[in-house]
């Protein structure tokens, strides 16, 4: 099992599903090493990102994949629940939602519900095939179409993003 306590998963991947997969298992990585670097001080500190401390983007990092998650699910016919009109309203609602949810959750489990979510992306990721059709309109964001593979090909940019955003506090601290 080597070090930690979770058993790695061994899945397979479309070929162009195993890019996305493998940047996103190590973009959860990397903020992972990154947030048990923080010292607790740091967590109160106001982020990059307007109105959030640390801790809310560590919040936002571990409930994150909803939406993505939800876009594979409709795709993969295993749940509808997503408005195929969705607009960034319905995303920001959303994230502040569960920004909300996690107000009094401790950073370890934030840090663990990011391997915990990541996981069950990594499983949705493995049930996408060579043969499903890629020009899909997986979902509409404000009006324009978005296609299942343009949102897969393009989700990893959120976790590199905000696992950026998340850095800049060891950066300041280390200065």
């Amino acid at each position: 099992m080597g070090h930690g306590s979770r058993p790695v998963t061994t899945r397979t991947f479309a070929a162009w599903v195993e890019p996305v997969a493998r940047e996103l298992r190590q973009g959860r990585g990397e903020i992972t090493r990154t947030a048990r670097k923080f010292l607790p001080e740091m967590w109160t500190m106001p982020s990059p990102l307007e109105g959030w401390t640390y801790k809310d983007l560590l919040a936002h990092l571990a409930s994150g994949e909803w939406v993505f998650q939800t876009m594979l699910r409709d795709v993969l016919g295993v749940e509808t629940s997503l408005p195929k009109q969705a607009t960034l309203e319905y995303v920001n609602d959303g994230n502040a939602e569960r920004l909300a949810e996690r107000k009094d959750t401790s950073v370890q489990e934030l840090i663990d519900e990011i391997a915990t979510e990541g996981e069950k992306t990594q499983e949705l990721l493995s049930k996408l095939t060579d043969d499903i059709d890629l020009a899909t309109v997986a979902w509409h964001r404000d009006g324009q179409p978005v296609t299942l593979e343009q949102w897969v090909t393009g989700f990893p940019q959120h976790d590199a993003t905000h696992g950026a955003q998340l850095k800049t506090a060891l950066d300041n601290v280390m200065l």
